[in-house]
């Protein structure tokens, strides 16, 4: 399976780049390592390897190709706000429908991006202020979702064994309950039933409740009454956080553009194919998912590299700031702006003098900063 991704990943085109040029398959690394070396270690520095080898890649390709109009809308700072914006409705708009279709029964609880034709195809793009539109008036109008995809299950990436665990299965759901009510948050998604605990001013008994079992949440739709548990709960929660926020769970990924399958539970009596014992895998799950839990940001955000680029504006305001001896009032600092004679006592004040008066020579220097930057 894939290495875990912190952030948004890469495109396609960088992986392939990385594959045409020499990415050794596990199987390769693995025969380089000294004879001593536990499964545990191999996997953890074929990891390593692995994660700076394409981390290289994508550097090079995108010093390479940085001028691409592309790639700034995508990744410039100047462009990232609005695409911020138009992936947060993207998203509103995804979470509604899906909630729609669970509380009329129809959801799917596949491993696809079934949300539209679109989606499926891989071709997810928040710069069109159109998709998030799309996206829930397509669903409703068939009242229900599309049809499935061809044997998902089959052809989806497994996870660990030791993930469909009766204790795996309660830690996964606490986990993936934390993320949904920090992913929402992060994208501006409220009165999501499926936050446990939440009040989102419907009555005590629509509410997440807690029993001695693990969470259950109450689905309250037009003629029925349903609680979600166990692994019909997991199942919709890692659905949600796929279609939502493209989030693979056990693929310890979060990506742009979301596509394809996610991971699914393998069978716990399969153990084929993984080179990496259950407790070094939950390891590695819990605290790829725990760091953005605590210290993760949503990753457009730190894009954007606001406090960077608000530093660097100050630095490259510096020059502007003029220290001047006032023989009766000490220091002062006065305006370097061509033709500009105003005076201040703090350099701050000189700053917003700036901002307001002379907007075009500070959007100048801004974008000189966001440049550099990006």
């Amino acid at each position: 399976s894939d290495g875990p991704n912190s952030g948004y990943g890469a495109s396609s085109k960088v992986q392939d780049i990385t594959q045409r040029k020499g990415l050794m398959t596990y199987k390769q690394f693995i025969l380089a390592l000294e004879d001593d070396v536990s499964p545990a270690e191999a996997e953890s520095r074929y990891h390593e390897y692995k994660t700076a080898y394409i981390t290289t890649q994508k550097h090079a390709y995108f010093d390479l190709h940085k001028g691409d109009t592309r790639l700034k809308e995508k990744y410039h700072p100047t462009s990232l706000l609005s695409v911020i914006e138009r992936r947060n409705e993207f998203c509103k708009a995804a979470a509604k429908s899906l909630i729609l279709d669970l509380r009329s029964g129809t959801l799917d609880l596949g491993p696809g991006m079934t949300a539209d034709g679109s989606s499926k195809s891989g071709n997810v793009n928040y710069g069109s202020s159109g998709n998030g539109e799309d996206y829930g008036n397509k669903r409703r109008k068939n009242g229900r979702g599309p049809p499935k995809e061809p044997g998902p299950l089959s052809t989806a990436p497994k996870a660990h064994p030791v993930s469909s665990k009766y204790r795996r299965v309660q830690a996964d759901i606490d986990q993936t309950l934390a993320l949904v009510r920090k992913l929402d948050t992060e994208k501006g998604i409220v009165g999501n039933i499926l936050s446990i605990g939440g009040d989102h001013g419907k009555p005590d008994d629509d509410r997440s409740h807690v029993g001695s079992a693990g969470p259950l949440v109450i689905i309250r739709g037009l003629t029925t009454v349903k609680g979600l548990e166990g692994v019909e709960l997991l199942d919709t929660l890692l659905t949600y956080l796929w279609r939502v926020h493209g989030v693979d769970y056990y693929g310890m990924s979060e990506r742009r553009n979301a596509n394809g399958f996610r991971h699914v539970r393998a069978d716990n009596k399969i153990a084929d194919g993984f080179n990496i014992s259950a407790a070094d895998w939950e390891k590695k799950l819990d605290s790829f998912w725990h760091e953005r839990l605590v210290n993760g940001d949503d990753p457009l955000v730190v894009l954007t590299a606001k406090d960077k680029i608000d530093a660097a504006t100050v630095e490259a305001l510096a020059p502007y700031v003029k220290k001047i001896m006032d023989e009766n009032y000490g220091y002062k600092y006065g305006c370097g702006a061509m033709g500009c004679a105003k005076v201040f006592h703090a350099p701050e004040f000189v700053h917003k003098h700036l901002k307001l008066k002379h907007p075009d020579l500070v959007s100048v220097l801004t974008l000189n900063v966001q440049d550099d930057i990006y």
